[in-house]
């Protein structure tokens, strides 16, 4: 590769290939009981273990499949779009379809596969010029009470380095590129292993994978 090449966009993003198995080994051993346990006093305990899994697995495929799918794949999409059915579920993959803990992990794994199969045909370069734009209520919050926008003020604009930004004419209209979208997805998956290590700890039982708190939403979130 000359000086001057492309960077291919894989070599940006090599974690995708290694956060599958850091979750099956945290959630290795543990009791159907245990992972269903919730701690509705700590701010991070309102979904329980097998809980974040499902929701991670579901994250992979609503932003490459729900969001990004038509601009990354026309109509052809390599995945069925009721892989990111919640079946009402809140932002988790549907419960009734996806419940044994193997069956998330296993979502989990191919959505990250299919996060590394975009990768393959895109470089950094063409991750930052692929754009797309959302409008946000200003009123609109999350089940847990929490506003949405406040979650993009006081965090995502604060802690990515580039690729979100608010648009100069409307204060709840916010655009972003491919780039930053990858970023997210990839410190979305530490911060709820996290919680599960936070889970496993209120239970008495300790972290089995090592995580650097230095980054991303790791460093800008806490777990009381």
């Amino acid at each position: 590769m000359t000086q001057n090449s492309p960077k291919p966009a894989t070599e940006t993003f090599l974690e995708y290939a290694l956060l599958p198995e850091m979750y099956a080994r945290e959630v290795e051993g543990l009791t159907e009981e245990q992972i269903d346990l919730k701690q509705p006093e700590k701010s991070w305990g309102l979904w329980s273990i097998r809980e974040q899994v499902s929701h991670i697995g579901y994250v992979n495929y609503r932003w490459f499949l729900q969001v990004w799918g038509k601009s990354l794949f026309g109509e052809d999409l390599p995945r069925p779009k009721s892989l990111y059915d919640t079946g009402g579920a809140d932002r988790l993959l549907d419960p009734e379809r996806f419940h044994e803990m193997g069956d998330l992990l296993a979502a989990y794994e191919d959505g990250c596969h299919l996060a590394q199969d975009i990768l393959k045909n895109e470089t950094s370069e063409s991750l930052r010029e692929k754009t797309k734009e959302r409008e946000v209520p200003q009123n609109y919050e999350w089940p847990s009470g929490d506003k949405y926008i406040d979650w993009l003020e006081n965090v995502v604009l604060k802690i990515h380095p580039d690729g979100f930004w608010r648009d100069e004419k409307k204060d709840n209209v916010f655009h972003y590129n491919l780039e930053w979208t990858f970023r997210h997805v990839l410190w979305e998956g530490y911060a709820h292993l996290k919680t599960i290590q936070a889970h496993k700890q209120a239970q008495g039982f300790e972290a089995k994978i090592m995580l650097d708190e230095g980054v991303g939403y790791l460093a800008a979130l806490t777990w009381e």
